[in-house]
């Protein structure tokens, strides 16, 4: 049958995943308030564990807004730790715009978006324009250009798509 995996509908291992994920949340917020006294992982927690539960829908039921919103929350929270284990808090914003760019192409292969796929492209030109802004290569008059440069060539591919 196609709503079954392994003889169990495709909603009970939904149900799973998600009383796993909320569990994990739970464990690990509770594991951050009292033994590590941080009262800000809850969010990059929720974050990563939301995602690998709508990973996990998106691939039971082929929902690309799932597949899309799924893989930003889980890199979002997964670079959040990653800047906190190498202590690179000041290129944080960079993560999330590549967080952004990856979730675009994981859609866009997936599901066949064209569209996805030039979206990832021009944000990871914009991340690059970041980095040299934020490391003081480039002044912000020549972010700012290259930024209005990947947003122009970005809707004149939208355009001709």
């Amino acid at each position: 049958m196609r709503g079954r995996i392994l003889t169990i509908k495709k909603s009970t291992w939904t149900m799973l995943s998600l009383i796993i994920n909320s569990s994990c949340f739970v464990i690990g917020s509770l594991i951050s308030f009292l033994v590590l006294n941080q009262y800000n992982y809850w969010f990059f927690l929720f974050c990563l564990f939301l995602g690998v539960h709508l990973i996990v829908k998106s691939c039971m039921f082929k929902f690309d807004s799932c597949c899309y919103f799924g893989v930003l929350l889980f890199f979002i929270g997964a670079f959040y730790f990653y800047c906190l284990y190498l202590n690179i808090y000041k290129i944080y914003p960079i993560f999330l715009i590549l967080s952004f760019s990856i979730a675009s192409y994981i859609t866009s292969q997936f599901y066949h978006q064209p569209f996805q796929f030039f979206l990832s492209l021009s944000l990871i030109f914009v991340a690059v324009g970041l980095l040299l802004y934020i490391i003081n290569y480039i002044s912000l008059l020549f972010f700012l250009a290259f930024l209005l440069a990947s947003v122009l060539i970005l809707i004149m591919k939208f355009l001709t798509i």
